[in-house]
């Protein structure tokens, strides 16, 4: 009888310690990306960057090609977001030297005791064709109307369920802005039931009109798509604040639990109709006051 070879006990040892190395070497080089990067998460928490994306825009009379928008979300004035940040915030925007400016949202956080050093930073805010704004989510938890009058105050345009025409060359391009608590109701509105705020938001814009959306959240991208809107522009998700890691176009992070527009470029095209979204990373932060893996962005879009 042939004699039956038994692996000796030494080896099938060694194999296990060089598993158990190679995953206490894995989640060590893990913990200490993970500690770097929040360290550096917290030392870089205000330095802003500055994103630059061209966009096709459907529809895009020839004036408004090359048109330049700025686009900057949830400021978030707060304890951790001070009147020097917000005017640092400001100059940026400013040198950029867009064509417009647009801001969907968040100007501040908690409390009404916030607007006034927001109103202050941004009041030097200037485009040729004009600075619009909409509400976010946390301008209904402190006083919406408040919000909106003050931020009136300073020159820019807020756009709560209405649009506005630019007008260039007899040709228009129309900016619309929903309000943060009326977007739902998209939903709605493509099932063909009423939906007053809707139809008030896209009261007079032609069918084949080139169109651009202030909509704070990201979250309804799908149904406003089933409208004739061009590109909708938003933030909320603060590009996750706390990344852990990216896989494609996957972000992992809390957000991403709540939707998967978490940041930057999205298309949903159907037939002939194509329809994009630029979900901005936002300035400011909440709940903890720091970013991981995710740098404040300030974003120039160029339409084509």
């Amino acid at each position: 009888m042939k004699e039956q070879q038994i692996e000796p006990e030494h080896e099938t040892s060694s194999r296990l310690i060089t598993r158990r190395k190679f995953l206490y070497t894995g989640i060590m080089t893990a913990s200490a990306a993970a500690i770097t990067g929040c360290v550096s998460g917290i030392v870089t928490r205000k330095n802003v960057q500055i994103s630059y994306k061209t966009i096709e825009l459907p529809n895009l009379p020839p004036a408004f090609k090359g048109l330049t928008i700025t686009l900057a979300s949830d400021i978030h004035s707060s304890p951790y977001m001070s009147l020097e940040d917000m005017k640092q915030i400001a100059a940026l925007i400013n040198e950029l030297k867009s064509d417009v400016i647009l801001l969907p949202g968040d100007f501040v956080t908690t409390h009404k005791n916030e607007l006034p050093p927001a109103l202050e930073a941004f009041s030097v805010l200037s485009a040729p064709m004009g600075v619009f704004a909409t509400t976010g989510n946390h301008e209904f938890y402190v006083d919406a109307d408040l919000v909106s009058e003050g931020i009136e105050s300073i020159g820019i345009r807020m756009m709560r369920n209405e649009n506005f025409a630019l007008e260039k060359e007899g040709q228009k391009l129309f900016l619309l802005g929903v309000d943060d608590v009326n977007d739902t109701d998209i939903i709605d509105y493509t099932q063909g039931r009423s939906a007053q705020h809707i139809e008030a938001l896209y009261k007079g814009v032609p069918d084949t009109a080139a169109t651009i959306l202030m909509c704070h959240k990201p979250y309804k991208f799908d149904e406003f798509a089933k409208t004739n809107i061009g590109l909708m522009l938003s933030g909320h998700t603060h590009g996750g604040q706390i990344v852990f890691g990216r896989f494609g176009e996957s972000v992992f992070c809390l957000s991403s639990m709540a939707s998967k527009y978490v940041e930057g470029h999205y298309e949903i095209s159907n037939g002939t109709k194509r329809t994009q979204m630029y979900v901005s990373r936002g300035l400011g932060t909440v709940a903890l006051p720091m970013r991981f893996n995710c740098p404040p962005e300030i974003t120039q879009i160029t339409l084509a």
